[in-house]
């Protein structure tokens, strides 16, 4: 049967304080007589025996539900509950008046309390509240789990949180965090702290005593708190410790003994660029007793090792035997960590030396820094050597009379190199990345893709059909027409293009997208031949994760047909010259760089296609088959940067190609003369040789070459192209079309517009 508790108006105060658990026992005993309830000892208990105070009928109970009910307010001589729901605000002085009063704050937008009067306590049940209050709440205040309190003013009593508690102004009593709950404090609570199980405490503020069993950060937004009495961490506890590369980590400070109780040390790096050897005071106090039971340790080639003496308990970072490579998860990665070359004389481990005089040894020893504090400074008289740090909690290692000193190792040359070794294992493997500079190696693949609407507009120029006069000739009903214009006459055509693709990695695909314009003109010179030219130019955009670049080129071209009955046999040849540029991005751990190149490129593509016409009349049918050639050559370049720049050597790519196809077309004449003719082909194309592509290139600072490879090129794709012509007449004609090129490693589509008229 659960137990009922039954608590008078007089006894609100005993109610509070027991549920905060700030009651001294002088005040227990003097009304501890006049209860007629069970006493109550769970935090559990403790709520219900608050509640059902709070619920009690014999309470005057007056609701603030609109804004004009909380502007100087001042109640009766009764025992009062004032509830602020609904709409309502506190906006003036509020005054509980005499007896024993009680404030509840329960609305969905909060609000602020200013000044208030003779309440003995005060419930927040949901929202953030800010307090600005000189003084008031005797016995305490009480913050539900959906509450947040910003106390800027002066709470006279003590303070229970299952929500959030910034503390900003002075706690007068002590202060309890439950389950779930956090304590923020930058100011000061004279009583004691207790931290339960899964609460968080945080905060450079001034504490009594501070037992600790949920979660302690000590970083540099909160700061370290400063302890008064003893601070004691049991084996559920966790001190979060945010350790910086300049040396100036918090340290927390105790007046009295600290206890580490076999507490978790989580050791969290913050942003920067850590020495290979580096020393922080954690925690300074009278006498410190136990040791971490465990310490957890986020860097991937710094290896933490804690030193507990008498009154501090400091930490050290050492280079660790972990391989950069080993942290890669590309190939690529691994090639730039092999490449990166770090300092010989690191040392693994500090050295033990006799020092009679610590101060004395102060060359060649990391400097130990030790913030004021009112404790009794540390005596450095009697210094235990450094040990690794055991898994579970153990007694303190003896003292003696030797100090460790560790000597200062020079740190790498390249910055780059710094912060990657003071990263975590997370950043360190993006970091590699970062640094390889993979991308480079598809410039080749990305700038053959922008060229590939070159060929294939020389090659659409060559096989548009006839004019309508041209079926008008039944001696040449089968044969393949050829590009509008006859063998007496020549033809001027203009392209616009618009392609795009993307180079398919796991870690970082590359876009490229390209507009450019072509002209051209041709000529027949005899019954079965015609020659033409070309030139041109596009712009190349490319984006991705890590690199964006831009490419400019210019292109020129001849290009020759031969018609013979049903046989077609084209011919062409393209030279292209690039001009590129490229920014990367690298960032990590607190560095940062955007390495920037510039460099030339060239390529040069040439193919001969021989098709023959099946069809009749005005359809075409026509087999085909065609053997291409690529060729792209880059200079040697170097970016322009800091530490990440990269000199990245010159490149040359060949690549012979077939494609074996089919393309299907009809002319179609219209009423009003017009000829519409839709057309389609669709090929399977075979690269052969080498495929993969890949750049040898190294940092500009330290370090030696290495290979990163890119997207390779598909060695089978399908080549889709789907386009309408409409023949405005004998001399202009319009054209559109949609191409495709679908591989394993690539995607690659197009969109092209052409004009072109006989003369």
């Amino acid at each position: 049967m659960p137990v009922q508790h039954k608590y008078r108006p007089k006894h609100l105060a005993l109610a509070i304080a027991l549920a905060l658990g700030c009651t001294e026992f002088s005040m227990a005993q003097q009304i501890s007589a006049d209860i007629t309830a069970p006493p109550v000892e769970s935090p559990e208990q403790l709520m219900a025996a608050l509640d059902a105070f709070i619920n009690d009928p014999a309470i005057d109970k007056s609701t603030i539900s609109k804004a004009a009910d909380g502007v100087d307010r001042t109640f009766g001589d009764g025992d009062d509950l004032v509830i602020v729901s609904g709409r309502g605000v506190l906006s003036g002085l509020i005054d509980g008046g005499d007896g024993v009063n009680f404030l509840q704050l329960d609305t969905a937008s909060g609000g602020t309390l200013g000044e208030s009067r003779r309440f003995e306590g005060m419930e927040i049940k949901r929202s953030t509240w800010t307090m600005n209050g000189s003084g008031d709440f005797n016995t305490g205040v009480l913050i539900r789990s959906k509450a947040t309190l910003i106390n800027n003013g002066h709470i006279q009593g003590g303070a229970l949180t299952q929500g959030t508690l910034v503390n900003n102004g002075k706690i007068g009593g002590g202060a309890t965090v439950q389950s779930g709950g956090t304590l923020n404090n930058p100011g000061t609570i004279e009583g004691d702290v207790v931290i339960h199980e899964k609460g968080a405490f945080a905060g450079n503020g001034l504490t009594g005593s501070l037992k600790v069993n949920g979660k302690l950060s000590v970083d540099g937004l909160h700061g370290a708190p400063t302890v008064k009495g003893d601070l004691g961490l049991s084996k559920t506890a966790e001190l979060t410790y945010e350790v910086n590369a300049n040396r100036k980590s918090e340290t927390i400070l105790v007046d009295g003994t600290a206890n580490l109780g076999g507490a978790t040390l989580n050791i969290v790096a913050a942003q920067g660029d850590y020495p290979l050897i580096s020393e922080n005071n954690i925690l300074i106090a009278n006498k410190v007793e136990g040791e971490f039971g465990e310490v957890l340790n986020n860097l991937a080639f710094l290896t933490p090792k804690v030193k507990y003496e008498e009154k501090t308990v400091d930490l050290i970072f050492v280079r660790n035997d972990v391989t950069i490579e080993s942290v890669a998860t590309t190939d690529n990665g691994k090639q730039v960590a092999q490449s990166i070359e770090e300092p010989k004389d690191i040392p693994q481990a500090p050295t033990v030396a006799e020092a009679p005089n610590p101060v004395a040894s102060a060359d060649t020893s990391v400097p130990v820094s030790t913030p004021t504090t009112t404790a009794e400074k540390p005596s450095t008289a009697a210094t235990p050597p450094i040990t690794e740090q055991p898994v579970t909690a153990s007694t303190p290692p003896p003292a003696t009379n030797s100090v460790a000193t560790v000597p200062k190792a020079p740190s790498p040359i390249n910055a780059a190199v710094a912060a990657l070794l003071s990263a975590d294992k997370q950043t360190a493997s993006v970091a590699i990345e970062q640094l390889a500079g993979g991308q480079n190696a598809n410039l080749a693949k990305a700038t053959l893709n922008s060229d590939s609407p070159i060929s294939a507009t020389m090659l659409s120029a060559m096989r548009q059909l006839d004019s309508a006069s041209s079926y008008s000739n039944s001696t040449r009903r089968n044969a393949p027409r050829r590009a509008a214009g006859s063998d007496d006459n020549g033809r001027v055509w203009l392209q616009a293009l618009g392609h795009g693709g993307t180079l398919d990695r796991d870690y970082d695909a590359l876009k490229h997208t390209t507009h450019g314009l072509v002209l051209g003109a041709d000529w027949g010179i005899d019954e079965e031949w015609r020659i033409g030219v070309l030139g041109g130019k596009s712009e190349t955009r490319l984006d991705s994760r890590g690199l964006d670049g831009d490419l400019d080129s210019w292109h020129l071209g001849a290009y020759a047909l031969r018609q013979n009955g049903p046989v077609s046999l084209r011919l062409g040849a393209t030279y292209s010259s690039h001009d590129g540029s490229t920014k990367r991005r690298v960032a990590f751990k607190g560095f940062s760089d955007r390495p920037e190149g510039r460099y030339d490129a060239n390529t040069q593509q040439a193919f001969a296609e021989l098709g023959y016409n099946l069809g009749q009349a005005n359809v075409s049918i026509e087999p085909f088959a065609s053997l291409g050639y690529q060729r792209y050559q880059r200079d040697t370049y170097t970016e322009k940067g800091g530490a990440a720049a990269l000199k990245v050597h010159g490149q040359t790519q060949n690549n012979l190609n077939s494609t074996f196809g089919l393309r299907l077309a009809k002319l179609n004449t219209l009423d009003n003369g017009m000829q519409l003719t839709p057309r389609f082909s669709a090929g399977w194309k075979h690269t052969y040789g080498d495929v993969y592509s890949d750049t040898r290139q190294r940092l500009v600072t330290g370090g030696k070459n290495f290979t990163v490879s890119g997207a390779p090129l598909d060695r089978d794709s399908l080549l889709v192209d789907a386009g309408l012509d409409l023949g405005l007449s004998a001399k202009h004609t319009l054209g559109v079309g949609l191409t495709g090129e679908i591989g394993t490693d690539s995607r690659n589509h197009g969109v092209t517009g052409q004009w072109r008229m006989s003369f």
